[in-house]
C-alpha cells in the first residue's frame, strides 16, 4: 500500500491510497470463491459453475463486497500510518475505478484533529480552595430541617405572617357583581411569602370568620393600578387560623433523620456541607484547569466542529431567549443565516464554540496519552444513580439518552471527560495564597 497525505489546511487532509495489485488480485479470489459456493445455477451444482459464469452473473455484487471490505480497512491502516486522527467522515474525491488486475487508487479528503507537539497537563499551578464547616453552618442546616418538619396548629387570634390560613374565596368582575370563579378551603402558606402583597397585607390582623373585600390589581401599560372598579374584586373568607410549631432541635428530633443523638446528627451535617463544599472547590479548580489548558495549546479548529459546536450554542441561545420571552426571530440553524439577528448571535457565541471545541480535542488527546477509557460498569453505575435521582428506572434513563444522541456514546464521552479532568487536577500543583 502507498499513501500520500497533502495538507488542504491545518486540519484538512487529502489522502491519496493505493492498494497493489496482488492484494486486489487476493481479494478478487477470495470473494468470487466464496459466491460460487453459494451461487445457485441451473444446471451445476453449487460450486462447480464455470468461472465466466459467476463474473458475468455476480460481477457486480463481488467488486461491492471487494470495496466495502477493503477500502475501510486500508483507510484505516492509512491513517495509522500517517498518524492522523479524523473528525469527520471522508469524502471520495474521484470515482473508484476497479480492475481485479489492476492497484486500486482512491482520492478523499478529511477533516482530522490538529497534532500538538507537547502535549501540558501535568504541574499546572491552581489556587488551593480550603473547605471547611463552620458551627453557624450547622445550626443554620438544622434550623432548616426543623422548619421542613414544623406542624401548623389551629389557634384563636389575629392572624400573623407566619401563620397558614385556610379560606374560602369567590372572584369577581370589577363592578363586584358579576362571579367569575370561587373555591373552598384553599390553604395559604403566609410563610412562605408567595401570596400577593395586596392580598397578604389585608389578611394578617384578621380573624377566623372575618369577611374580607379586596380590588385586585389590573395591569395597564404594564404597571399594577390599584383601586376600585380598576380590577378584579376578591372576597375572602378566613375559615381557620393555625400557627406553625417548631420540634425542639434535641435528641429525638435527630432520631426522626435515623441518628442516635444530636450530636451524631450535626456530625453527619457537618460531612454533608463540607463534602459539598470541597465538590464545588473542585469544580471551581477543574473549570479554571479547563481554561488553563485551552489558553497553553496553540491549535486550528476543525471547521467541521465549530460549525456543529456554533450551531447547538446558536440553538441553545434561542431556547434562552424564548424561555425569557425575547424569542429572536431565525430557524436557529447555523448554516445560512440570513438575518443580522442570527449573524449578531453566531459573531458572539464564535469565541465560546471555539473554545469548547479545543477543550474537547484536548481532553481526547490527554484520554489517549494516559489510557483513559470508560467501563460498561461505569456507565451502568452512572445510569443508576441518575435513576435514583429523578426516581424514574435505569432503562428511562437509557432511552432518554439514546432518543436525544442515538446512542450512549455521547454519556460515555462526558463521563471520560470527568475522569480526564479529576486526573488533571489530580496532577496539578495546588498553590496555598496564590
Amino acid at each position: 500500500m502507498s499513501i500520500t497525505v497533502e495538507d488542504i489546511t491545518s486540519t484538512k487532509k487529502r489522502m491519496k491510497i493505493e492498494i497493489p495489485t496482488d492484494i486486489i488480485q487476493k481479494e478478487y479470489s477470495t470473494s468470487l470463491s466464496s459466491v460460487r459456493q453459494k451461487a445457485k445455477i441451473p444446471g451445476f451444482r453449487p460450486g462447480h459453475a464455470p468461472v465466466g459464469i459467476i463474473e458475468k452473473r455476480f460481477g457486480s455484487d463481488i467488486k461491492n463486497d471487494i470495496l466495502d471490505r477493503i477500502i475501510p480497512d486500508y483507510y484505516s491502516k492509512a491513517l495509522k500510518e500517517a498518524d492522523l486522527v479524523p473528525v469527520t467522515l471522508p469524502k471520495f474525491e474521484c470515482e473508484l475505478e476497479f480492475r481485479k488486475d489492476k492497484p486500486l487508487s482512491f482520492s478523499l479528503s478529511v477533516e482530522v484533529r490538529p497534532k500538538i507537539n507537547e502535549l501540558k497537563y501535568a504541574g499546572l499551578k491552581i489556587d488551593a480552595i480550603e473547605s471547611a464547616a463552620e458551627d453557624k453552618d450547622i445550626e443554620d442546616t438544622l434550623k432548616g430541617l426543623q422548619e421542613e418538619r414544623a406542624i401548623f396548629e389551629a389557634v384563636d387570634r389575629p392572624v400573623i405572617e407566619s401563620d397558614l390560613v385556610v379560606i374560602d374565596y369567590v372572584k369577581f368582575d370589577p363592578t363586584g357583581e358579576k362571579e367569575l370563579s370561587s373555591a373552598k378551603d384553599q390553604v395559604m402558606n403566609l410563610g412562605n411569602k408567595v401570596a400577593p402583597p395586596g392580598i397578604l397585607d389585608e389578611i394578617v390582623g384578621k380573624n377566623k370568620g372575618d369577611i374580607i373585600d379586596i380590588a385586585l390589581p389590573s395591569f395597564e401599560g404594564g404597571n399594577a393600578q390599584e383601586g376600585e372598579g380598576k380590577g378584579h374584586r376578591i372576597r375572602i373568607t378566613i375559615k381557620e387560623v393555625k400557627e406553625k410549631k417548631l420540634s425542639e432541635i434535641d435528641d429525638e428530633f435527630a432520631g426522626d433523620f435515623g441518628h442516635d443523638s444530636l450530636e451524631a446528627l450535626k456530625e453527619k451535617i457537618k460531612e454533608g456541607i463540607l463534602k459539598a463544599r470541597k465538590d464545588k472547590a473542585s469544580d471551581q479548580q477543574k473549570t479554571k484547569l479547563l481554561d488553563m489548558l485551552v489558553e497553553t495549546h496553540d491549535m486550528d479548529v476543525p471547521e467541521s466542529l465549530l460549525a456543529h459546536e456554533l450551531e447547538n450554542l446558536v440553538v441553545n441561545e434561542k431556547a434562552s431567549q424564548k424561555k425569557s420571552g425575547e424569542l429572536i426571530s431565525g430557524t436557529g440553524q447555523v448554516k445560512g443565516a440570513e438575518n443580522t439577528d442570527d449573524a449578531e448571535i453566531i459573531e458572539r457565541l464564535r469565541p465560546r464554540a471555539i473554545k469548547n471545541v479545543k477543550a474537547s480535542m484536548l481532553l481526547d488527546m490527554i484520554a489517549e496519552k494516559e489510557d483513559v477509557t470508560v467501563a460498561e460498569d461505569e456507565i451502568k453505575s452512572r445510569i443508576a444513580i441518575l435513576a435514583r435521582h429523578f426516581q424514574t428506572t435505569p432503562e428511562n434513563v437509557i432511552n432518554l439518552f439514546v432518543t436525544k444522541d442515538g446512542s450512549l456514546e455521547n454519556f460515555k464521552h462526558t463521563i471520560q471527560d470527568e475522569k480526564v479532568m479529576n486526573l488533571v487536577l489530580a496532577k496539578a500543583e495546588l498553590v496555598k495564597g496564590a
